[in-house]
């Protein structure tokens, strides 16, 4: 049996400096804010993941999401670390490289 790896592409990597489009704070002060990728979880959630149950040759593994565990930073330096959970397929957009890219999407989906 062999197990097919379907190619998706991953938004970001480790190490960037993302702004995420999602509150941060106890209170949910910040609408947005900006944080570094500490880490990427690629999730096959339950809509996807694999059950084998017939004898094929051949099985197709979707990775559908991700969980980038991020620590604010700038502004936000000293909240807690944040997941931030990313659809792969449709990509969800919820992380830009810049503070305008968020703001002028943020304005558009208005």
């Amino acid at each position: 049996m062999k197990l097919t790896l379907k190619p998706v592409e991953l938004p970001f990597k480790v190490g960037d400096t993302v702004w995420v489009d999602q509150p941060l704070g106890a209170l949910n002060e910040y609408p947005f804010f900006q944080g570094t990728i500490m880490q990427i979880i690629l999730d096959a959630n339950l809509a996807h993941t694999l059950v084998i149950r017939q004898p094929h040759e051949r099985h197709e593994l979707v990775i559908s999401s991700a969980v980038y565990g991020l620590k604010p930073v700038g502004e936000y330096v000293g909240s807690p670390c944040v997941n931030v959970n990313v659809q792969l397929i449709t990509l969800q957009k919820n992380l830009f490289a810049t503070k305008e890219e968020l703001l002028d999407y943020q304005n558009q989906e208005s």
